[in-house]
């Protein structure tokens, strides 16, 4: 049996999988899902619809319209997405869809009261998780991580 050849060179730009940022990030956002899928599925709920679900509690004390359009721009979700995920909150009696009172073409989305107590509890836990899931660096190295991603976020934000 023919040995063989290794190519002539390797596409990698590191000598090591963990000296690439994306690669890290992929494992970070790995354990991370791991860690939220547990705590989603206490409330029958998807990371994608918990965004939707806390976006909008978060629109509602800030006092901002819950528009879809809002929706898309404050979770980062793409249009299809947030359309296919407030259907489902909607047939599972979560949230509510009505024409906006001030922007004839908007639509806004509301919580129903069942909903609203879901998140309320959701909220809880995923903080909770988060405080678990990031108890292993200091106070100043989570710092240091927010400004970090925040900085990532802002470049990227096109």
């Amino acid at each position: 049996m023919k040995k063989q050849e290794a190519p002539e060179s390797s596409p990698f730009k590191h000598d090591k999988a963990d000296d690439s940022p994306g690669f890290l990030l992929w494992k970070l956002i790995a354990f991370w899902q791991g860690k939220l899928a547990g705590v989603f599925g206490e409330f029958g709920i998807t990371q994608t619809q918990y965004a939707i679900l806390a976006s909008l509690l978060w629109f509602e004390e800030q006092d901002e319209p819950p528009t879809q359009a809002r929706l898309v721009e404050h979770a980062k979700l793409d249009k299809m997405t947030l359309s296919k995920a407030i259907r489902k909150l909607e047939e599972s009696g979560l949230v509510r869809r009505e024409p906006s009172t001030t922007d004839t073409r908007a639509m806004q989305v509301r919580f129903t009261v069942p909903g609203r107590k879901l998140i309320h509890r959701a909220i809880i836990a995923v903080e909770r998780a988060d405080d678990e899931f990031f108890s292993c660096l200091t106070e100043r190295q989570l710092e240091s991580w927010k400004a970090l991603a925040i900085s990532i976020i802002d470049g990227n934000n096109a």
